[in-house]
């Protein structure tokens, strides 16, 4: 039998399943055909156990989880009961974060937490692989701009380079290229007669690639943080509203962005996208500036960002990650939402 890439990737997982007690057996099976829910799963893991056999729906992550990667996944839970995460390294925090939210998940060294009914139940944490596996080169800025531009536009996947440098606000058709390479040794997209498409299921890779990097995204972009004297987080937009355009063209971000989408959760934190700021206006705000304060001036990471569903708000995915930085639950269900409702189609 030939054992596709996410088969041979599953394996050392198995092997630590095994391990545990109430595990005699282990096998991964990819789904086959289409997916009844709006995320598409990687597979089924079946175990054996002394009571029958049970099937958990699989995430199996190829790169190291950060914060708001898990958030992700903490909210993919509750559309797939049971979801289990395969991933590298699960440090003790997410550790906890999955616990919490009974997120099943087991990492490389054998950190773990599997609950199956009221029957079994293993928690596993502090156990460092042998070796870490080599470090996968991280994208910077420029890069992370042609990611967010493929994944808010997917048919620029086969546009020409310029075409995918501008989208992505005037990076050079170098970079874009590059990022192409870099999704096609991933499998993400693939080489065909017809052009360069999307590898069918593997979008969503793309979407964890930029989860991932998006920390590191935003300490690139943002351009100012303030505090306001006006606590209210509405009448702080109530009253910035009709001086921001002196700053620049400008979008609501984050909880305020999701707030005029779903309707939902608004939240302390006040994100403004600019697209070219004018940070001489930007002082003359009311606001005093604070490096953790909840007002947060960014500049966009390309033209993309500002078609949004309406003429207030940034691109919904730029909400998206916006919610699950704040790491918190609320924000982790606007979050959810926000994906239901805008995103879910596109990143099957």
């Amino acid at each position: 039998m030939v054992l596709d890439m996410d088969q041979v990737s599953a394996q050392p997982y198995l092997g630590q399943l095994l391990r545990l007690p109430f595990v005699r057996g282990a096998e991964f099976h990819v789904v086959a055909g289409p997916n009844h829910t709006r995320h598409r799963l990687d597979g089924y893991v079946r175990l054996t156990t002394p009571t029958g056999p049970v099937e958990l729906p699989v995430e199996l992550k190829r790169t190291h989880l950060n914060r708001a990667m898990a958030e992700h996944l903490v909210h993919l839970r509750a559309e797939h009961d049971g979801l289990l995460v395969m991933a590298p390294t699960v440090g003790r925090d997410l550790g906890e974060l999955f616990v919490e939210h009974r997120v099943n998940f087991v990492d490389l060294a054998g950190n773990c937490f599997v609950q199956i009914g009221d029957e079994f139940l293993a928690r596993v944490q502090g156990q460092r692989a042998d070796a870490r596996p080599p470090a996968v080169k991280a994208l910077r800025a420029p890069a992370y701009r042609v990611l967010f531009a493929l994944l808010a536009e997917p048919a620029l996947v086969n546009a020409t380079a310029r075409a995918l440098a501008d989208a992505a606000g005037g990076v050079s058709p170098q970079t874009a290229n590059d990022v192409r390479a870099r999704l096609r040794a991933a499998g993400i997209v693939l080489k065909t007669r017809a052009g360069t498409q999307w590898s069918p299921g593997q979008r969503r890779q793309a979407l964890d690639m930029f989860l991932i990097g998006f920390p590191a995204l935003m300490s690139n972009f943002v351009v100012g943080r303030y505090r306001a004297k006006q606590r209210n987080p509405e009448a702080l937009e109530t009253d910035l509203a009709p001086r921001l355009t002196t700053v620049g063209a400008w979008r609501w971000g984050g909880g305020a962005g999701a707030q005029r989408l779903t309707g939902f959760y608004r939240g302390e934190r006040t994100i403004v996208y600019f697209r070219d700021p004018d940070l001489d206006a930007a002082r003359a705000l009311p606001l005093i500036p604070d490096p953790m304060g909840e007002v947060i001036f960014m500049r966009v990471p390309g033209p993309l960002a500002f078609e949004g569903p309406n003429q207030e708000v940034v691109h919904p995915l730029l909400v998206y990650a916006d919610l699950l930085t704040e790491g918190h639950d609320r924000a982790r269900e606007a979050a959810a939402d926000i994906f239901e409702k805008y995103l879910a189609e596109a990143h099957v």
